[in-house]
């Protein structure tokens, strides 16, 4: 039996995780792809990669990405970087007759001030949240495009809009990473070093929706396996959570017994972010994993990761 032959094409959190569930499944031929091997801003790059390899689906997971601090201070970086990303591996993989394309959004791309739960089709209906501009821009060019694309040339490619992701592979890195990973270091830290108190960002009062990565991956593939529409889907487990309450969690699964200083000068970000999964319940799949036991993994994984280096 031929296999399907899949390419991921970013190596970083949620690329390694569909790497490890796909090259479980064997009808699947998984193809990876490294920065250093492949510039994916480069258009006849990418083009010439794509004729060479000729994948049957594509999994766009590849992106600069980061948090509110990065975020504001390159914005023009992650607009372009991450436009020129998307465009040149969905327009290479449409040249090319690429069966499936499987682009993956971000929930920042709904309008700021859209009623909520996010609606798939309320994209472009408002203006984006500020923080996070460049970066968002570029997803709804990559999810536009895709949208386009089947209209035009009656195509069955897909735009999955996925929650907040963490777990495994995570970024740590204080200039770039999000706030799952951010709290998880600052706590840790924090506690080595007997500080007697940790700051967060923000009021602490604004609501956000998690999926650990493991179950994403998992909701990619079953997506990419059932629905059989060509509209944008979300993706994500229909639960939020306060940043105070997150952050509270997070400090009680690390063990640290300080306190927790809001600095309210610093930017929220969007209120509210949670996802509409009417669609998703459709497809009659759900997370497994409780953002208690994911954060406990997560942590477990980043102490081992943090002895072994």
């Amino acid at each position: 039996m031929k296999k399907n032959k899949v390419w991921i094409t970013g190596n970083g959190m949620v690329g390694k995780a569909l790497v490890k569930r796909l090259s479980s499944i064997d009808k699947y031929e998984v193809l990876v792809t490294k920065k250093n091997k492949l510039d994916q801003t480069n258009q006849k790059k990418v083009g010439n990669w794509v004729i060479k390899n000729k994948p049957d689906t594509i999994i766009i997971t590849s992106a600069l990405v980061g948090g509110i601090q990065l975020n504001s201070k390159i914005p023009a970086t992650f607009l372009y970087q991450n436009s020129m990303i998307n465009l040149n591996i969905i327009n290479a993989a449409h040249q090319n007759n690429c069966n499936k394309i499987i682009f993956l959004g971000a929930s920042c791309m709904y309008p700021r001030n859209g009623e909520q739960p996010f609606k798939e089709d309320s994209i472009l209906d408002g203006k984006i949240e500020e923080t996070n501009e460049g970066y968002g821009i570029s997803k709804i060019v990559g999810l536009k495009m895709i949208q386009m694309l089947n209209q035009q040339f009656n195509t069955s490619h897909i735009s999955i809009i996925p929650a907040a992701s963490y777990g495994p592979n995570d970024c740590y890195d204080e200039a770039k990473n999000h706030v799952v990973p951010a709290m998880l270091k600052k706590f840790h830290d924090a506690k080595n070093n007997g500080k007697k108190s940790v700051t967060i960002w923000g009021t602490g009062k604004v609501k956000r929706e998690f999926i650990h990565v493991d179950d994403m991956a998992d909701g990619i593939i079953h997506i990419m396996k059932n629905y059989k529409d060509n509209t944008p889907i979300n993706l994500g487990t229909g639960e939020e959570i306060t940043i105070k309450r997150l952050a509270i969690l997070i400090k009680k699964i690390v063990g640290y017994k300080g306190v927790i200083i809001f600095d309210e000068k610093k930017p929220d970000g969007i209120k509210r972010k949670i996802l509409c999964h009417e669609k998703l319940k459709k497809l009659k799949w759900k997370h497994t994993l409780s953002l208690e036991e994911g954060i406990k993994r997560s942590y477990e994984e980043y102490i081992l990761n943090t002895l072994l280096r």
